[in-house]
């Protein structure tokens, strides 16, 4: 016990450092930081029990209640559109830098505070994520802190959604319950959804609550919750195909069916006047546009550059989804009917295979393979939950160059582990096993 304790003090004093003591551009000691908060984590998890584990995942989070985030400015979105909610303005309608010298003064704020490409595009976040935008600022809408705490609570309390649902699937598929630490104490977790807001752990509790009334064998409310969870975030709409095989042809059909409806009632509000139009191109920025800790893709572009002498992200862009698609359906219908840890092991490798292919690759993504393997044998996620974090190198630089050796390193290493995995045959990590 005294050695939890004198690790868990040493976490919490890393997770001060790093919510209150550094800029996203301070590379060697965020890096440094993170790495000991990993380390740390992997020696912890083994000696707590699973309360435990819940109060230690609890604690870490509180240290950072009052964090103004520093790695990411997408928060100042966030509040920008819940501010619109609040106003009784849609959100998806215009790009702030249209609007931002038509409303009141504390848009301003957020406004210039904002990334060039939050200022110039529509917003891109589902209606579920607007719905906690707007909460978080009705207490006092003209002070950040407040709604920074107001947001921050919500999300703790998606975390410990989380870690329950996630706990009661377990003993569903009759895997050890202490697993769900692998993701409830992940430093990649804690500062990226406690930290920095991301809505990651929203979108994984209505998906993993989802996957629980599946075998509950309660249908109908699952595909309502995993319509909520594409509320969230939409990335599991890439997942569903992998999901049918789990269920008969009848079952499948009633459950998009609901889904269908749900998702129906939730976008209806938004774009019942403006249609997709707004919503679908800021999405087609993320294929055709962005760029950043790429992998694959960052060889295709390089081959681009040998055959056609410019960047071809927009062709790539153009394929990626039905390259994807493809994919999903190989995924699903591979095997006529699979188990719940064989789906969820596919959903694990389609996942990752999207995220090989895919432009950009933020940090806080890889917290979608953190939460799926976590019901798996697999554990090069959370190999890669570390090693992500060599991308917050690309803020050092004064023009966000990204540092090629280093990403090459992440993804060297990430893939070596994951090929290990397949051909081996063996979990790296034996934590929980």
């Amino acid at each position: 016990m005294k050695k939890a304790v004198a690790l868990g003090s040493c976490s919490i004093l890393l997770y001060c450092f790093v919510g209150y003591g550094v800029e996203r551009s301070d590379s060697f000691e965020l890096l440094s930081a993170c790495f000991l908060l990993f380390g740390l984590a992997f020696y912890l998890l083994p000696l707590l029990s699973q309360k435990q584990l819940l109060f230690s995942g609890l604690l870490f989070r509180a240290v950072l209640l009052f964090v103004i985030p520093n790695l990411s400015p997408d928060f100042y979105r966030f509040f920008w559109d819940g501010l619109l909610l609040s106003e009784g303005v849609n959100p998806y309608l215009s790009p702030p830098e249209e609007i931002v010298q038509s409303l009141p003064d504390h848009f301003s704020i957020l406004y210039d505070n904002m990334s060039g490409l939050s200022q110039q595009n529509h917003s891109n976040y589902p209606p579920i994520s607007q719905l906690g935008f707007w909460l978080s600022t009705l207490l006092l809408p003209q002070h950040l802190l407040t709604s920074l705490m107001s947001l921050r609570i919500l999300l703790i309390l998606a975390d410990l959604g989380v870690f329950y649902i996630g706990t009661q699937l377990l003993k569903k598929l009759k895997l050890n319950p202490k697993r769900i630490g692998w993701y409830f104490l992940n430093p990649l977790v804690i500062i990226e959804l406690t930290g920095n807001l991301h809505w990651e752990g929203v979108m994984l509790l209505f998906f993993l609550w989802g996957w629980l009334f599946t075998l509950n064998q309660k249908k109908s409310i699952a595909a309502l919750f995993f319509a909520l969870s594409v509320g969230t975030k939409l990335i599991p709409l890439l997942l569903l195909p992998v999901f049918s095989r789990f269920q008969n042809i009848k079952s499948s059909i009633k459950m998009a069916g609901v889904g269908l409806l749900t998702l129906g009632i939730l976008f209806l509000p938004f774009f019942y006047t403006i249609g997709f139009d707004n919503y679908l191109k800021t999405l087609s920025l993320w294929f055709k546009n962005f760029e950043f800790n790429g992998s694959i893709y960052y060889a295709i572009r390089w081959a681009g550059y040998q055959v056609k002498g410019y960047n071809v992200i927009r062709q790539w862009g153009e394929v990626v989804p039905w390259i994807i698609l493809g994919v999903a359906l190989c995924f699903a219908f591979f095997k006529k009917k699979k188990n719940a840890k064989e789906v969820f092991s596919s959903m694990l490798l389609l996942l990752t295979f999207y995220y090989g292919i895919a432009s950009i690759v933020h940090p806080w993504y890889i917290i979608n393979l953190i939460a799926l393997s976590v019901f798996t044998s697999y554990r090069f996620p959370l190999v890669w939950g570390a090693l992500v974090m060599l991308s917050y190198t690309t803020y050092a630089h004064p023009n966000f160059e990204e540092n090629q050796l280093l990403i090459s390193l992440e993804y060297l290493i990430v893939y070596g582990v994951l090929l290990y995995e397949i051909f081996a045959k063996k979990a790296l990590f034996k934590h929980f096993e």
